[in-house]
């Protein structure tokens, strides 16, 4: 591109022969200057990170919870207990899934939170609740099953505190907070996402305008980038997550560009016409390994993550 310079020129001024120089004198106010206004504090949800950590170690003192364990059956009864009294419905959506190599026939179930069964528009968050049955990722233990403090349990007590805020603040629009069993199942992508594939082919009633994901959300010090899927698919969707975490003042948890474009929960829906996209911190040393446990985690971060969920739903729409 061309470019265009101005030439500065520089006067010098001169006395005249004859003629007196003459001094002037200008007031200066000794008076302080006025500090600007101070900008008003970004005004933040109810949500109390503290009371999701408790969500989140609750469900680590459970164990490891991979479909068909102790814990995993566990899990279920606890989410159900803590979702019941803060939605107007639990709705459970049992299914199975045969593994022919490892000779077993999973029985699975997503849990669904209804607020405001009734409305036209329906807004979804959506995380998986089991846990990783191999630590593949960990070279010393990989035929053992992880915890899945961030993985897995961090977007599960999300979204039950997120059910308390709203609550406590009813949203104008219908919110459907899903729970999907089956995500970590493995090895490999096609014995993964089980949950989110099965309600992307069922979703009953309950199919919603739009879907977040929530997936590794809760690590100390949680920063977001844009998932590159998500970004090809909803940039729309993605804006508004965005502007949400800049407004209320967590702009270094969500850095505005994309990093990472990851396979997960939110594919099925995608290509069951689901709108949806992925918020995962995936620059996460213990993923899928034994060291994936709840001091890893973080109330501040759920709480970031949750106050931006809170005003995303909160300033929809009917």
């Amino acid at each position: 591109m061309t470019k265009y310079f101005a030439a500065l020129l520089a006067f010098a001024l001169f006395l005249l022969p004859g003629c007196r120089t003459q001094s002037q004198t200008v007031a200066v106010s000794t008076a302080p200057a006025s500090p600007p206004a101070a900008a008003a504090p970004p005004v933040r949800s109810a949500f109390d990170g503290d009371r999701a950590y408790t969500d989140l170690t609750a469900q680590c003192a459970l164990g490891v919870r991979p479909p068909g364990s102790a814990g995993h059956a566990a899990c279920l009864e606890l989410i159900q207990k803590r979702l019941t009294p803060n939605v107007d419905k639990v709705v459970l959506q049992p299914f199975t899934y045969t593994d022919p190599a490892r000779h077993v026939t999973l029985h699975l179930t997503n849990i669904l939170g209804i607020i405001n069964p009734n409305a036209a528009k329906k807004v979804m968050l959506f995380t998986h609740w089991d846990t990783r049955p191999t630590a593949d990722m960990d070279l010393d233990h990989k035929t053992q099953p992880i915890l899945g403090a961030d993985d897995g349990a961090s977007g599960t007590a999300a979204q039950l505190e997120l059910a308390r805020v709203f609550h406590a603040k009813r949203p104008t629009v219908g919110v459907i907070l899903l729970f999907v069993d089956g995500e970590d199942w493995g090895p490999g992508e096609e014995k993964m996402y089980l949950g989110a594939r099965y309600f992307a082919a069922h979703p009953g009633l309950y199919k919603p305008d739009y879907a977040i994901l929530l997936d590794m959300v809760g690590k100390k010090d949680v920063t977001i980038y844009r998932e590159g899927r998500s970004q090809t698919w909803q940039p729309e969707l993605n804006d508004k997550v965005w502007k949400a975490a800049s407004d209320l003042g967590y702009a270094a948890n969500f850095p505005d560009s994309v990093k990472y474009t990851i396979g997960d929960d939110h594919v099925p829906f995608h290509n069951a016409g689901i709108p949806a996209i992925d918020l995962i911190d995936f620059d996460y040393a213990y993923w899928h390994t034994l060291g994936d446990t709840a001091d890893k985690c973080s109330p501040q971060s759920l709480k970031a993550v949750g106050d931006v969920m809170a005003k995303v739903v909160g300033d929809e729409k009917p």
